[in-house]
């Protein structure tokens, strides 16, 4: 064994080698296209071997990226880069691979299994990277056992043979060994403390940062610049050890400043961002985000989020005192307006004019926007945040959430909706629970319900929902696309196929607007005693109930009216008259007032 592992581009060794490891990935990388043909670009990549370009026009560098969803090989010339070859499948622990150049054609292997082969380079002369995990934390998250380059393409049955065998440097053909300690072990050599540090520090077998890591934040984003940033600068103050936490940002195919503007985005914490190719919905993003996580805790957040100080160390908290919770601050939440957009109308900016009047900081700003600007204009920056001087600027909150929380508190005691509370602007979990119930239904492609989804999902697995007036967040105004009511339909009868229960399909009275929220909660309430106290003998009624609601619910997809609500539920003349004579039994028991008034509203629609 004679080469040196830690050179950029190994350029003794040309058009037949083999790379092989042991790994277990710990983030998930960006798929991209297998092709030698189209370019693509460096974001997303969990570099084990990392990048090294082509010295000159007739070469090219070969690195391999392994994450939780598979291996790519990508080929570095000078100008640009090519995905040569791309095996998409799960990898969750350890793994032996295997990438086979032979005479620049690369082929995978997998626990000494052949499983794909790729393209080969036009190029003259193609050399393998020497940069293995340089530095960490940077290109590679996760664990490696070992990496070996040898100087010819190995075969599977050699790969089988050899691939749990320690190596003692001396086998033909081995050209290099990492981590750098195994060679000095077969060399005798001495390892001095100094040495040794620097190692670890800069080729280390695991990210150090990435093992202390205890919290999570994931924030899927799309066209959300600068609010985003605005953001994660509010992160960097948190009184929560910074070492500790990690942010995750995954940029859904943005096509407004967000990759410039976060690509070299230098953070206190961990930060990870990973951008889409194409726009995979919320549901997607959000598993990309808790496939790459490191932490115990994940917490959810919206990208145009500021959060208070405290923020994270209050969400850890909880979690520390009682176990089997989801944390939730949106109910809580307040609206604030950081930005001037220019859709922003003179309404709008009369508003702010009259909120920031008395701050001359924000005045000043306010003063200096021309109404002509054709991007965001922003209201306030980085030391605003860090100072938190942008209280003039806050707004009060969604009164849909203040009607639970005045209601029902802070333990949601009597709402029978408590899955309500996860909602991903700002809520946390232990990352375990998702062991039980499952990650988000990727189903839900469209706009709303996979939150919820997840939510009920985690409720009937026996999660505790708590709010809390502590989890600070403002939420940051922005323009609001095209009204989404069609695509939260569709969402909500998704919902009701995967879970055709009583608690999803009443869900459309207060849809529908039949009824309003508490009113809607006190009718299920009130079913579930009499289920409860008479069973069988409401079997009938049980049938009739869920009927109409199923007819409520399928009359919002087709966006019709609410009347002769029976008719549309093919009742005929016998079923009304049995129904009356239900509400009649419901009026002569007395405890029942929510669920009778219910039923002679349908009856008179």
């Amino acid at each position: 064994m004679s080469g040196n592992i830690t050179d950029r581009l190994i350029g003794n060794l040309k058009n037949s080698f083999t790379y092989e490891f042991m790994v277990k990935p710990g983030n998930i990388h960006q798929i991209d296209k297998q092709s030698r043909e189209i370019p693509v670009n460096s974001n997303g990549k969990n570099y084990i071997i990392g990048p090294a370009r082509g010295e000159d026009q007739n070469s090219s560098g070969i690195c391999v990226s392994v994450g939780l969803n598979g291996v790519s090989v990508y080929e570095y010339t000078q100008n640009n880069i090519y995905a040569t070859l791309v095996y998409e499948t799960s990898i969750n622990e350890w793994v032996h691979v295997a990438v086979v150049y032979k005479e620049k054609r690369p082929f995978l292997f997998i626990n000494g299994t052949f499983v794909k082969e790729g393209e080969m380079s036009p190029k003259k002369y193609v050399s393998p990277s020497g940069s293995i995990v340089y530095p960490p934390g940077v290109f590679f998250i996760g664990d490696i056992k070992e990496v070996r380059i040898w100087n010819h393409s190995r075969s599977e049955n050699q790969l089988k043979v050899n691939m749990n065998a320690r190596m003692k440097g001396r086998e033909n053909g081995l050209y290099a060994i990492w981590p750098e300690k195994i060679t000095r072990e077969i060399n005798k050599e001495p390892v001095s403390e100094n040495n040794e540090k620097k190692t670890e520090k800069y080729r280390g077998l695991k990210s150090d940062q990435n093992n202390k890591i205890e919290v999570s934040i994931i924030i899927p984003s799309y066209n959300k610049y600068p609010l985003n940033l605005f953001t994660l600068y509010s992160l960097e103050n948190q009184t929560f050890n910074l070492e500790k936490m990690e942010v995750i940002l995954i940029d859904d195919a943005s096509t407004d400043q967000t990759k410039d503007s976060l690509q070299n985005y230098q953070a206190p914490y961990q930060f990870k961002y990973i951008r889409n190719n194409e726009n995979l919905g919320r549901a997607k993003v959000r598993n990309l985000g808790i496939q790459s996580s490191s932490g115990n805790i994940l917490i959810f957040l919206d990208a145009e989020m500021l959060v208070d100080r405290n923020f994270v160390q209050n969400h850890v908290k909880y979690h520390q005192e009682k176990s089997n919770l989801i944390m939730s601050g949106v109910m809580y939440s307040k609206n604030i307006i950081t930005c001037i957009f220019p859709k922003d109308d003179r309404a709008k900016l009369d508003r702010i004019a009259e909120m920031v009047k008395g701050n001359e900081n924000l005045n000043n700003k306010f003063n200096q926007y021309e109404k002509a600007a054709a991007k965001p204009y922003p209201l306030i920056n980085k030391s605003d945040i860090s100072n938190q001087t942008y209280g003039a600027l806050i707004k009060n909150a969604n009164s849909w959430f203040r009607t639970i929380t005045r209601k029902y508190g802070t333990d949601l005691e009597g709402f029978e909706f408590p899955w309500m509370a996860l909602l991903t602007g700002n809520v946390s979990m232990r990352k375990e629970l998702l062991d039980k119930a499952g990650v988000f239904d990727e189903e839900f492609v469209m706009y709303g319900y996979e939150d919820w989804e997840l939510g009920y999902r985690l409720y009937k697995a026996g999660a505790k929902y708590l709010n809390a007036k502590n989890l600070v967040s403002y939420h940051q105004e922005h323009p609001v696309a095209e009204n989404k009511w069609k695509e939260a339909i569709e969402n909500y009868h998704l919902f009701i196929k995967k879970h055709n229960d009583v608690d999803i399909l009443i869900l459309s009275l207060e849809l529908s607007r039949l009824t309003g929220l508490t009113t809607m909660n006190d009718i299920l309430r009130e079913y579930k005693n009499l289920v409860n106290k008479y069973g069988k003998k409401t079997k009938k009624f049980q049938n009739k109930f869920i009927s109409i609601l199923e007819t409520i619910a399928l009359l919002l997809k087709v966006d019709i009216r609410h009347f002769n609500i029976l008719g549309a539920a093919g009742f005929g003349g016998e079923q009304i008259n049995e129904l009356k004579s239900d509400l009649r039994k419901l009026n002569n028991l007395g405890k029942y007032k929510n669920l009778a008034n219910f039923i002679q509203k349908v009856i008179a629609s």
